[in-house]
C-alpha cells in the first residue's frame, strides 16, 4: 500500500479555473519522488496541499493510513524545506534547528542530542553557534535540511530548494539532499523546474502540464522515452517534424529521412496505427551528425548558424523539413554559415510519438491511466 496517497485532489484559486482537478498520485514508503514542470502547472500546489498549506476543494491526502486532507499545518509531522530557506534571522543554527523539537516539548536533553547529530549529518556541527547571516547560501540550505529532517518527520517536501544557489553549488547540494534523503529513509516529495535536478536525485519523476500527470516514469524513462510530444519537448528533444508512417512492425515504425526510409521507436498506448496516420519525430542535438556536401543517405542542409560550445559545436541548419540544431565535438570538421552539409542520423534515439496521443486530452482518463500503470 502507498505511504503517501494523493486521492482525486481539485483544487481552485478561482472557481471555475481548478489549477488541479481530481489529481491522484501514490508515493511508496521511502521514495524520493520529483514534481517536474514549467512555472503554473500545478506542482507547488501539490506541494501546498499535502503540506496543508491549501485546503482542497475536494479529494483526500492520506499519510501512513491517516487522512490528512482537513488537519492543520501544525499537526501534520512533515518536514519543510523552503526555495528561501526560512531561517529564523535572530536564532543561532543550533537554535534554528531545534525550533520544531522544542515547539514538540521535547525534554532538553534530548533536543540537544538529536540537533548535534543532525548538524553533524550535514557537516555544520562546528557552526552550530552562528546566525544565518554568517552564512553561505549552501549552508543555510543545509541549515534548512537539518530543522526539515531532525523532527523525523513522516514525509519531507522541498520546494524548488536549490533554485537560489549558483550552478556548482546545486551540484554538490543535490548530492547531499539524496545521500541524506536515503540515509533516513524519509518518504520525499520534490519540486524542480529543472530537469537536471530531476534525473539526478528522484527514485521516480512526475511531469505535470496544467495540472495534470503527462509521464510517471524512472529518471532513464522520463529521459530517454518520453510518451507525449509535451514531454519529449521539455526534457530537451529539440528536434522534431511532421511525417506520414510508411509501416509498423511490432514497436517500430518507418518514416522517410531525406528520401529514404527509416525505422524509429513509438509510443502510443492505442494500437498499432494504419500506414498513412502522422507521427511527430523528435530527436535531440546530438543524436544527429553533419558531413559536408550532398550525400543519398541523409538529408540535405545549409549552415545557417553556428555556436561554440567549449567542447562542442552547435550548428542551426536549413533543410526541407524545417530548421534543426545539431551538436558536433569541436574536434570534427567546422562548418561556415552558407556551407552545404548533409544531416545523417542516428535513430536509435529518435522517438516517433503518433498524432493519437492527444487523445488523452480528450478523453479526461489521463491521471487515472498514468495512475493504474504506475
Amino acid at each position: 500500500m502507498p505511504y503517501l496517497e494523493i486521492r482525486d485532489l481539485t483544487v481552485s484559486y478561482d472557481k471555475n479555473q481548478p489549477t488541479l482537478e481530481r489529481f491522484s498520485l501514490n508515493v511508496e514508503q521511502g521514495e524520493l519522488l520529483s514534481l517536474l514542470g514549467p512555472s503554473g502547472c500545478g506542482k507547488t500546489t501539490t506541494l501546498r496541499s499535502v503540506a496543508g498549506f491549501i485546503r482542497p476543494d475536494a479529494g483526500q491526502i492520506v499519510i501512513n493510513d491517516h487522512d490528512y486532507t482537513r488537519l492543520p499545518p501544525n499537526q501534520r509531522d512533515i518536514g519543510l524545506v523552503f526555495q528561501s530557506y526560512a531561517l529564523f534571522p535572530h536564532l543561532t543554527v543550533f537554535y534554528n534547528v531545534a525550533f520544531g523539537l522544542r515547539m514538540r516539548r521535547i525534554p532538553k536533553k534530548e533536543v540537544k542530542e538529536r540537533v548535534t547529530n543532525a548538524l553533524k549529518m550535514v557537516g555544520l556541527e562546528a557552526f552550530a553557534n552562528r546566525r544565518p547571516a554568517q552564512l553561505s547560501g549552501g549552508q543555510q540550505q543545509r541549515v534548512a535540511l537539518a530543522r526539515a529532517t531532525v523532527i523525523e518527520p513522516q514525509v519531507l517536501l522541498l520546494d524548488e530548494p536549490l533554485s537560489n544557489l549558483d550552478a556548482r553549488l546545486r551540484v554538490d547540494m543535490r548530492q547531499e539532499i539524496r545521500r541524506l534523503q536515503q540515509q533516513l529513509g524519509i518518504t520525499t516529495l520534490y519540486v524542480t523546474h529543472d530537469q537536471v535536478e530531476a534525473m539526478s536525485i528522484s527514485d521516480r519523476v512526475v511531469v505535470m502540464n496544467q495540472g495534470e500527470i503527462e509521464q510517471i516514469g524512472t529518471p532513464e524513462d522520463i529521459f530517454a522515452a518520453p510518451e507525449t510530444v509535451f514531454v519529449a519537448d521539455f526534457m530537451g528533444f529539440d528536434n522534431h517534424f511532421n511525417a506520414a508512417v510508411e509501416s509498423v512492425q511490432d514497436s517500430k515504425l518507418t518514416v522517410t529521412w531525406g528520401g529514404a526510409p527509416i525505422e524509429l521507436r513509438w509510443h502510443s498506448k492505442f494500437g498499432s496505427p494504419p500506414s498513412g496516420a502522422r507521427a511527430e519525430i523528435f530527436f535531440r542535438a546530438d543524436s544527429a551528425s553533419l558531413l559536408a556536401g550532398t550525400e543519398a543517405s541523409g538529408l540535405a542542409g545549409e549552415v545557417i548558424l553556428h555556436t561554440f560550445h567549449g567542447n562542442e559545436v552547435q550548428y542551426l541548419v536549413e533543410t526541407d523539413l524545417g530548421e534543426f540544431s545539431i551538436m558536433q565535438d569541436s574536434d570534427s570538421e567546422r562548418f561556415a554559415p552558407g556551407a552545404a552539409v548533409t544531416v545523417q542520423a542516428h535513430t536509435q534515439k529518435w522517438i516517433a510519438i503518433l498524432e493519437e496521443t492527444a487523445a488523452r486530452r480528450v478523453t479526461g482518463e489521463k491521471n487515472d491511466r498514468a495512475q493504474a500503470k504506475y
